[in-house]
């Protein structure tokens, strides 16, 4: 099977929609968001068809993007390959959110920083970046008791694929950095019983 359409897969477990949910309730209905990263889209479906938002997803991934064209294929929603380094191909000032959901730590700082100048660019008036990522903290226990379901089996997969990077990630604590460069507007605050964390960074 390709990581594609496992990741597809993983999306549709109830624990992920747990995951997606503190970006999800951030949003507001019929505004504009783009997500970077999107992989199989999972969070452009469930914002197009519960919240009316008009949704654009880009990845890396042409095996991604296919899952996502597959699983949104009877919503109105633009997806977009962009090559790694390239920069996004949208007017400035086009959306209410930018969200990048389980991207950022696995990408070094100069990308990071690209990224999210390409981002800020991107934004409207009083927009939010919002990244979304596991925190690598918790244990086995806490996903037991929380999650303890033979359809939410895959988060062991999760955690364990992404405990390392995450927790650098989280303590290392580098959009709190960025932010204060740039002199923006930092958030960030921990979800999903400390599995997860949402950051925001606005003007």
């Amino acid at each position: 099977m390709k990581f594609s359409k496992f990741f597809s897969k993983l999306q549709e477990a109830p624990w992920y929609r747990q995951f997606l949910n503190p970006v999800i309730d951030e949003v507001e209905s019929s505004s504009n968001l783009l997500d970077i990263g999107t992989g199989s889209g999972k969070m452009l479906e469930i914002l197009s068809s519960e919240k009316n938002v008009k949704c654009v997803g880009t990845d890396t991934s042409a095996d991604m993007l296919e899952e996502a064209r597959e699983k949104l294929k009877n919503l109105d929603i633009e997806l977009l390959h962009t090559p790694a380094g390239d920069a996004l191909p949208f007017k400035k000032n086009s959306f209410d959110y930018v969200t990048i959901c389980s991207v950022l730590f696995h990408l070094k700082k100069e990308a990071i920083d690209n990224m999210l100048k390409d981002s800020l660019q991107l934004l409207k008036e009083e927009g939010k970046i919002m990244i979304l990522t596991p925190t690598g903290k918790g244990n086995i226990f806490k996903l037991t008791k929380r999650f303890f379901s033979l359809k939410n089996r895959s988060i062991y997969i999760w955690y364990r694929a992404t405990k390392s990077r995450a927790r650098v990630w989280t303590d290392e604590n580098y959009l709190a950095e960025y932010a204060s460069r740039h002199n923006l507007k930092y958030k960030r605050e921990f979800v999903m019983d400390g599995l997860a964390q949402l950051e925001i960074i606005t003007e």
